[in-house]
């Protein structure tokens, strides 16, 4: 109801606001065909002879002439524009001006106005009326931004040209209606090609889509796989404000899949998505039945871009994500932190659907039991050959890949002299293609390339074209299509034993088969250590490795312990043809390392120069903020640091082919006069390259001295320098 109700529609007109206010109740509020308020620019024509004006005119004090000229404006709009003055009796000929309450427009012309201008234009129809027809709208316009009515001069009168209706602007009309329709913020997709490269789509309508979609929505809505867990959606205007389009968010989001961007685009933009996903699928090597073989496939690609040895799943009940971390350059690297749910999906499908078979301990995957299997997957069109290894933990599971080559086509042997080895090195690696039984025996820490070396002394055994080579692996990891490879899969109940004696039925069937050389991966117990103990002293040539931390520490191991071969057999000339200890190191980046004397304390420096007689000047350390040349973003240490200062790894190593005073000690177990009379060989300091009669402590020492590697790197990780033993050269020298 409004204010004015109890106002008589016949008081004498005054000037002042009262007198406007009431003038538009009775422009609004009156009832009946001539309190309706016309359309905006569609104004009614008033003329002189109209009996409703005539009737009000004759009860005012002064009598009111309009003229027949149609008017240019109503009172609302006059209201609404604060062009308000009140009542006054003019001459003939002037416009009038006179309160809405002296008005009656006949309901002919009120009907004649409220038709639209254009059947074309109903959207600009209904958001002008609701601009001005609201009567809250204009009462609240009007006492807020009218002036004082004796700020605004009279009008003067008009000229007959003028004094038609305004058209109604219908492009402006339209044009702000499609700006209110336009989500805010979202950025316009123009093109296919505009999109950021991305793995895969994931709105299908196959039951494993990670997003089930109707056919209908397809036309109009797509989420595209950026990264794991990640995804770009692309829909268009119209379906962005449907129901169904926030229903697909929160779908995604219960996948685990989190939404970076939303983008809009045409139908046709969102047809070429699709059309570009079956054309890149027509041509894949692999299939991609899943959301989450399509995540494991994620890591695994982006692991080898960073040429990644090994990528390790981390997953703890006490943590809200996975952590999944890469070894880069010998060390391990946070690449993301994943959803439990999605890493769980993820391992479980590529360990059922993309193992190779023969090679897996069971047939899922089985967080609660160790596992391992060799699963072959093709990265950046390279083929790759992944050892998976899976074990339960306290409160959670690790799954460890090391990402091997698995080109059998097109396989790559990485030779000796291309690992870091010296020329004093190299002469025995080749003297070792030329036996006649015995074994070589290579011993390190998981990790430090014995399977490669391993692998490289069999391709460059002589004659090999001539000859029958054999390879038992648990399992096999590397292609080696030159010879016979044998891999042993593992069940997850199975205990070492009954592994141990598969392979040991294995190599006693090798030795009917005519072999000319055998490869065993590892010495495990003392069944395989005999059986290989066997084939060495027996004329075969035998290549394996050994868990062990020293050249004399494996001589211990094969006469004692766990292995307890006859000592006979381990002291003798025939059987142990070389034995080394190595390991990996990085290398630092020669763009951006320091010199170790800006960084080293000066007594570290100092001891280098008088113990080992090494030159530092040349010494170089790592720069942890690194350059572009070796800067890896993406990768972080725990401390939040991006990976940063080495560029690559390179082989330390001990290598010494027994003698026959060596042996003799062995045979009365004489570690410690063993041990001398190896290292008594040497011939050069510290800062040659001669690795005769050096150990692998002492080849990281002339690699430092070169400034190949961080000497830090060497008291850190491998002993001190103060705690390291020096022994006398074969002149009795301790320092050359």
């Amino acid at each position: 109801m409004s204010m004015f109700n109890n106002v008589e529609a016949d008081e004498p007109v005054s000037r002042g606001l009262f007198s406007k206010l009431k003038g538009l109740r009775a422009g609004l509020m009156e009832s009946g065909p001539a309190g309706a308020l016309p359309i905006a620019g569609v104004e009614p024509r008033f003329e002189a002879k109209t009996s409703p004006v005539k009737a009000k005119a004759a009860a005012q004090p002064s009598s009111v002439k309009v003229k027949g000229a149609p008017q240019p404006m109503t009172l609302g709009m006059r209201l609404a524009a604060g062009d308000v003055t009140d009542v006054e009796a003019h001459e003939p000929g002037d416009v009038w001006k006179g309160s809405a309450a002296d008005i009656r427009v006949p309901s002919d012309k009120v009907e004649e106005a409220a038709q639209p201008v254009s059947d074309e234009t109903p959207v600009a129809r209904e958001t002008v009326a609701d601009r001005v027809a609201t009567p809250e709208a204009v009462n609240a316009a009007t006492l807020s931004t009218q002036p004082a009515a004796s700020d605004i001069p009279a009008r003067e009168p008009l000229p007959a040209q003028s004094q038609q209706a305004a058209p109604v602007d219908e492009t402006a009309a339209l044009v702000d209606v499609e700006s209110m329709l336009s989500p805010v913020g979202l950025p316009q997709l123009f093109s296919v090609n505009a999109l950021p490269a991305f793995k895969r789509i994931l709105c299908e309508s196959a039951p494993d889509a990670a997003l089930k979609i109707t056919n209908a929505a397809r036309r109009e809505f797509v989420a595209v796989d950026l990264q794991a867990g990640v995804a770009t959606v692309v829909t268009t205007q119209r379906f962005h404000e449907t129901a169904s389009y926030a229903t697909y968010l929160k779908d995604l989001a219960r996948a685990d899949i989190a939404v970076r961007e939303e983008m809009i685009a045409t139908e046709e933009v969102i047809a070429a998505i699709y059309g570009a996903e079956k054309a890149r699928a027509a041509t894949a090597v692999i299939p991609e039945a899943s959301r989450a073989i399509g995540t494991f496939r994620d890591v695994i690609e982006a692991a080898t871009a960073y040429d990644g040895g090994d990528i390790h799943w981390e997953y703890r009940d006490f943590n809200d994500e996975v952590e999944v971390r890469f070894r880069v350059n010998g060390d391990l690297y946070t690449y993301r932190r994943m959803p439990k749910a999605l890493v769980r999906r993820a391992l479980s499908a590529a360990y059922q659907d993309l193992v190779q078979r023969n090679t897996n301990s069971g047939e899922t995957f089985q967080p609660s039991a160790p596992q391992s299997a060799m699963i072959p997957l093709v990265a950046h069109m390279d083929m790759l050959n992944i050892r998976w290894q899976s074990t339960p933990l306290v409160g959670g599971f690790d799954v460890a890949l090391r990402l091997l080559d698995g080109n059998f086509k097109h396989y790559k042997v990485r030779l000796p002299h291309e690992m870091g080895l010296e020329e004093s090195q190299l002469q025995i690696i080749k003297s070792l293609g030329n036996v006649s039984g015995g074994v070589v025996i290579l011993t390190g820490e998981t990790g430090s390339a014995k399977t490669t070396l391993l692998r490289a002394l069999s391709y460059q055994f002589a004659a090999r074209d001539l000859r029958k080579q054999f390879a038992v692996n648990e399992p096999s990891e590397y292609p080696q299509p030159w010879l016979s490879d044998v891999s042993i899969p593992r069940r997850p109940d199975e205990t070492d034993d009954e592994a141990n004696r598969k392979c040991a039925e294995v190599i006693r069937s090798l030795m009917r088969m005519d072999p000319d050389d055998v490869t065993v991966g590892e010495i495990r117990d003392r069944v395989v250590a005999g059986l290989v103990a066997e084939l060495a002293l027996t004329g075969h040539p035998v290549r394996t490795s050994l868990h062990a931390d020293s050249m004399i520490g494996a001589f211990m191991r094969l006469a004692g312990g766990r292995l307890q071969l006859p000592m006979d057999e381990v002291a003798s000339e025939k059987f142990v043809n070389a034995m080394g200890n190595q390991k990996l190191i990085p290398v630092l980046c020669p763009h951006c390392k320091v010199p170790a004397a800006d960084v080293m304390p000066a007594a570290q420096l100092d001891l280098l120069r008088t113990k080992f007689g090494l030159d530092t000047s040349k010494m170089a350390c790592r720069d942890e903020d690194g350059c572009e040349h070796c800067r890896l973003p993406g990768l972080f240490t725990r401390s939040g640091k991006v990976a940063a200062g080495t560029k690559g790894q390179t082989l330390a190593m001990e290598l010494f082919r027994p003698s026959v005073e060596f042996l003799d000690r062995i045979a009365v177990r004489d570690w410690r006069g063993a041990e001398k009379v190896w290292r008594s060989e040497r011939t050069a300091g510290f800062g040659d390259a001669d690795m005769t009669g050096k150990t692998i402590y002492e080849h990281a020492l002339y690699k430092a001295s070169t400034g190949l590697i961080d000497p830090r790197f060497i008291d850190q990780t491998m002993r001190s320098f103060s705690e390291y033993r020096v022994f006398a050269d074969r002149d009795g020298r301790m320092v050359a």
